[in-house]
């Protein structure tokens, strides 16, 4: 045998490499293994994107119905408003039974529901569009304000909300503050607290480093309100606000707190305190009425919460005793608006919160 001969040569590497067969079986398994990855992370994406929706319809379904018995709530509070206003001939101070409205009206909230309830006198508050600096200087040295602080305060506050007053005491541009931009006087009435904030004098008093609410500041806004009054009601003032005002606080707190009946410590008249007090309000309206009302809702069930904060003011449209035919018709429930509120109160602001 001849071993030069090609037929009986060693087989090389070359001829012993991988079939061709088995080459495209590997292919195909990688492809397979590609394939079920992708889908594998389609459907991660599928069900995580389903169980949000899942998650917010379910959430949906939980708040609906603490909206609904927080506006139910809502009825019952104008109507114990109501009722009381009749009775006692005006609205004067929460010692009438107001303070409570779900006490006096006997509500029970359904079962697995908690409700919270209090009705607020913002009318016994000091309004901080007033034009008297007196006042609002009066209010801060109660507080405990330093003097060289509260005149810097004033100036810049009426700087801020009066056309008027801005050459006196402020440049139209307010200096930044902690990097925030520079902002332009708006010269008009604050439309929200957190605007004391932006004003470098404001908030030197009212918050601390950080630009939280410091412990004046809590107390400042427990006192004041952003809404326009006719006059302030004497019989839920703080005596802070009293003493700001020059009237007697010491004879009005005696007052509320000797009485026997929780009624009869209602002032129903200024002359039920003495004129002169009444005369040294410096130029602010006092009076015996609570003009506006803030009433506050809280309904849970479980560990879902719902607000509803409303401020009304007597004096709104009353109710139809007969409905339109149209109204009568009517088969769907109306959705919540400030339309849908019949009673005896105009409806100035309504705020809801749901994740409180």
């Amino acid at each position: 045998m001849n071993r030069g001969d090609s037929r009986y040569r060693k087989p090389s590497r070359r001829d012993q490499a991988i079939p061709p067969y088995r080459s495209r079986r590997g292919s195909i398994i990688l492809f397979v293994l590609g394939l079920v990855l992708l889908t594998s992370l389609l459907l991660t994406q599928f069900i995580s994107r389903a169980h949000t929706e899942l998650l917010t319809e379910a959430r949906r379904s939980q708040i609906e119905p603490l909206r609904n018995e927080a506006y139910s709530v809502l009825q019952v509070a104008l109507a114990v408003l109501n009722d009381l206003a009749a009775v006692d001939e005006g609205l004067h101070g929460p010692a009438q039974g107001w303070g409570e409205p779900l006490v006096y009206a006997d509500y029970i909230p359904p079962p697995g529901f908690t409700v919270e309830t209090a009705i607020l006198d913002e009318s016994g508050k000091l309004p901080l569009g007033t034009r008297d600096a007196t006042v609002l200087q009066n209010l801060l040295r109660e507080l405990q304000v330093p003097i060289a602080n509260v005149d810097r305060f004033v100036e810049a506050l009426l700087a801020w909300t009066e056309s008027e007053a801005i050459a006196r005491s402020l440049d139209r541009s307010i200096n930044a503050i902690d990097g925030a931009p520079a902002l332009t006087a708006p010269q008009a009435a604050l439309r929200s607290f957190d605007e004391l904030r932006f004003i470098p004098a404001t908030r030197a008093v009212l918050c601390d480093e950080q630009g939280d609410w410091n412990e004046t500041g809590r107390a400042f806004l427990a006192n004041v309100t952003l809404h326009p009054l006719s006059a302030i009601n004497v019989n839920s003032a703080s005596e802070v606000v009293l003493n700001a005002l020059g009237l007697d606080a010491g004879a009005i707190e005696a007052r509320r707190t000797t009485a026997n009946d929780p009624r009869d410590s209602v002032l129903r008249s200024l002359g039920d305190i003495r004129a002169p007090a009444v005369e040294a309000a410096n130029g602010i309206q006092t009076g015996v009425e609570a003009t506006v009302l803030r009433i506050r809702i809280i309904t849970a069930y479980g560990a879902r919460k719902f607000t509803l904060d409303a401020v009304v003011q007597p004096g709104g449209p009353s109710p139809t005793a007969n409905p339109s035919p149209a109204e009568a018709a009517e088969t769907e429930p109306r959705p919540w608006t400030r339309n849908s509120i019949d009673s005896g109160f105009r409806i100035l602001e309504i705020q809801e919160n749901n994740g409180y």
